[in-house]
C-alpha cells in the first residue's frame, strides 16, 4: 500500500491517495501520519479517496483500533472517504457504525461526488505534504 497526502490550502482541505493492498501496518501508519498533518492546522475537511486500492488485508482487530482512536481529522468539518470497491465500502460501514461518527462522516463511490460535497476540485491541491518530494 502507497499513500500521498495533498492539500487545498485555500478551502482547507486534506486529501489522502491510497493505492494498492490495505495492509495492518500502512494503514496505521498512513492514520499516524494523516493526524500528524491534520494537527498542524485546520481545521480541516478531509477526502480519503481509495479508488486506487486493488486488494485488503485488513484485520477487523485494526479497524476496531483505529475506530477507538480520535479521529485522524478532527471533527467540525466533513470527512469524505470514496469507496468505489464493494468490499471497502462495507469495511468503512463497519467503521462508521465502531465510530457512531454521524453527519460530517460520508462514504461514497465516486471523487467527483466526494469534490462536489466540499466545494472543490482535483486542481486545488496544490501542496503535497506526504511524500514532501513529490508534486501533487
Amino acid at each position: 500500500m502507497k499513500y500521498v497526502i495533498d492539500l487545498d490550502p485555500t478551502h482547507q482541505v486534506l486529501r489522502t491517495t491510497v493505492t494498492g493492498t490495505l495492509a495492518d501496518p500502512a494503514i496505521r501508519e498512513m492514520y499516524a501520519s494523516l493526524s500528524h498533518f491534520a494537527a498542524a492546522g485546520g481545521p480541516y475537511a478531509g477526502i480519503l479517496d481509495m479508488y486506487g486500492v486493488t486488494g485488503n488485508q485488513l484485520s477487523l482487530e485494526t479497524i476496531r483500533d483505529l475506530a477507538k482512536q480520535p479521529p485522524a481529522v478532527p471533527g467540525g468539518r466533513p470527512r469524505v472517504i470514496v469507496a468505489p470497491r464493494p468490499e471497502d465500502y462495507g469495511l468503512l460501514h463497519m467503521f462508521e457504525l465502531w465510530r457512531e461518527m454521524g453527519r460530517q462522516f460520508r462514504i461514497v463511490l465516486s471523487m467527483d461526488e466526494a469534490y462536489a460535497m466540499l466545494g472543490v476540485s482535483p486542481g486545488d491541491f496544490s501542496q503535497r505534504l506526504f511524500p514532501e518530494q513529490l508534486a501533487a
